[in-house]
């Protein structure tokens, strides 16, 4: 999924979920659960797919900066709560930035560790037609909150 539909998603559960002890880890896990989905991608070109992030990712991380600034500006009751399950749900895609990077200097791929293999192995349903199951995740969570 994208960083914006993890985001909006953590807010979500953390609006839905009174009880930040169980809201949080949830939001955090929530990101694998999101990842299992169906959504975008392009996993039998992979090095295309990273390539094509150069444009997508700066695109994907300023609309999921807008939630955030807006519970920042507007500081709802428990903004603070709302914006930091915005942020533990996109940040296990933390962990791809060093891969992200050796792929643009043009370095081989390091190892991937246990975590690595699991998220890589869980979004079996990266496909170009995923924008349409995320556009439509996006509006029914955004509906939500």
């Amino acid at each position: 999924m994208t960083a914006t539909n993890h985001v909006v998603t953590g807010i979500a559960i953390v609006a839905l979920v009174p009880n930040p002890a169980i809201s949080l880890p949830l939001a955090f896990l929530a990101h694998f659960a999101l990842d299992a989905l169906p959504h975008f991608g392009d996993r039998k070109h992979r090095s295309k797919s990273l390539d094509r992030l150069r444009y997508v990712l700066p695109i994907d991380m300023a609309l999921a900066a807008v939630p955030l600034l807006l519970l920042v500006i507007l500081q709802p009751e428990h903004w603070f709560l709302l914006a930091l399950g915005g942020v533990l749900c996109a940040s296990p895609d933390l962990m791809w930035i060093p891969k992200y990077v050796r792929h643009l200097r043009g370095l081989p791929e390091a190892p991937k560790n246990w975590l690595m293999r699991f998220h890589s192995w869980i979004q079996w349903g990266e496909r170009l037609w995923g924008i349409w199951v995320e556009l439509a995740w996006f509006v029914a969570v955004s509906w939500l909150v």
